[in-house]
């Protein structure tokens, strides 16, 4: 599924929500997330980047008192773990290689910048002061790679840049809570396992973060 279809389901599911919303006993809400996203797979992914940090924001809509809509746009980063990178490709560690003369210095990140569209059906009643819900959504995610490799070696240096970008469409599944804050905002918490449909194998991470209602 490309862009331009997201799009339209992305549409048809706001207009579809804005009609409907009006019958609802829920309000409306603005929710802003931030919190950690841990790598889960591939095993590349997994063994050579670090826990990367999540950033969410989404307009929930409900139109019906147990049920929410939700169109978001979130943002992961995540960047290399040098030294289980090198001992992975070389079967050396990094301090061994330089303590034979071989210097390496290795700049790589992965980010992932995603539109979602989710549907939220509640567990507690919508009276209830603490809120839990299931979650699941569809993800259309714009994925960027950067690499800088430098290596040295006996006073010369060769140095190389690589890129690479990709659209995929994904998926994600989870659950959180919603407690009371204050008159007019809440707490929530939300734990959400993304896959991401790329060529060879999917790719997938899990975010654990917290965040503020209004």
């Amino acid at each position: 599924m490309g862009f331009s279809k997201f799009f339209i389901i992305f549409l048809v599911l706001l207009v579809a929500a804005g009609n409907a919303s009006s019958q609802a006993l829920r309000s409306n809400q603005i929710e802003l997330y931030g919190g950690a996203a841990l790598p889960m797979a591939p095993e590349f992914f997994k063994d050579w980047f670090k826990l990367g940090y999540s950033i969410h924001g989404q307009y929930v809509m409900f139109p019906s008192p147990r049920l929410g809509i939700s169109f978001g746009v979130g943002y992961e980063p995540f960047s290399v773990d040098e030294d289980a990178f090198v001992e992975d490709a070389t079967g050396y560690s990094k301090d061994y290689l330089e303590s034979q003369g071989l210097g390496i210095d290795l700049d790589m990140s992965l980010s992932i910048l995603e539109l979602c569209v989710g549907i939220r059906p509640y567990l507690s009643a919508p009276e209830a002061n603490t809120q839990i819900f299931l979650f699941g959504m569809g993800t259309y995610n714009v994925m960027k790679t950067t690499a800088e490799l430098s290596l040295s070696y006996a006073g010369y240096t060769e140095s190389y840049k690589a890129s690479a970008d990709e659209n995929k469409v994904g998926l994600a599944a989870g659950a959180g809570i919603e407690v009371p804050m204050g008159a007019t905002t809440n707490l929530i918490f939300q734990g959400l396992y993304r896959f991401i449909f790329t060529e060879d194998e999917t790719t997938s991470f899990l975010g654990i973060t917290m965040g503020v209602v209004f």
